[in-house]
């Protein structure tokens, strides 16, 4: 089912609560409820990107950790760089 014939069998769906008001209400608290939870969801997806972005950086950094060790990066003296400052 495509997009433009959810959205129609959706409000076809929905036209009969317009006459009751305390429909329309309980319909209106659960499209909350569901919108919110998708929206917690995608801060969770967020996160876990943020997870991804972190791996990736301590791998980078541990690789130029052994890069130093194996003398093919040159490092300079803590107490050098900030007397440089």
């Amino acid at each position: 089912m495509c997009t433009m014939e959810l959205r129609a069998e959706f409000l076809q769906s929905i036209n009969p609560l317009f006459e009751s008001d305390s429909l329309m209400r309980e319909a209106l608290d659960l499209i909350k409820g569901l919108l919110s939870r998708e929206k917690k969801a995608q801060a969770v997806v967020a996160q876990n990107d943020s997870d991804e972005e972190i791996e990736t950086g301590l791998r980078q950094a541990f690789k130029e950790l052994k890069a130093v060790k194996e003398g093919k990066i040159e490092t300079r003296d803590f107490f050098e760089v900030v007397n440089e400052l």
